[in-house]
């Protein structure tokens, strides 16, 4: 599978993460075979912030980067309800991803690659 594909993937994946939760990389990494770091790149080459919402990716162990920067990937999280104080409403597992999509009601999304 060419590094575009995987792209498009991961932010087909992204954009079913609900308003209100976030993903770690880690997770996308689970879904779909490759690691954390590159999904880091994945969300760095974004240019459609608006439609993909990068900003919902986020560290095991906090907020991570962002390309307009922490502070902003701070506030669009607490606008979107993602962010209390400091605690993160995060989606841990790949089981818990596909559990929240079902339960909200969304169909699972199968790619042909």
């Amino acid at each position: 599978m060419s590094s575009s594909s995987l792209k498009e993937i991961v932010y087909m994946l992204l954009m079913c993460v609900p308003i209100g939760f976030t993903v770690t990389y880690g997770v996308l990494a689970s879904l779909t075979g490759t690691s954390p770091r590159a999904i880091g790149r994945f969300m760095a080459m974004n240019k459609d912030l608006v439609i993909v919402p990068c900003h919902r990716v986020v560290s095991s162990r906090g907020l991570g980067g962002f390309t307009l920067g922490t502070e902003f990937k701070r506030r669009l999280l607490e606008l979107e309800g993602a962010l209390n104080g400091r605690e993160l409403r995060v989606i841990r597992t790949v089981d818990e991803f596909w559990s929240l999509l079902e339960e909200l009601g969304s169909e699972p999304l199968y790619v042909d690659v």
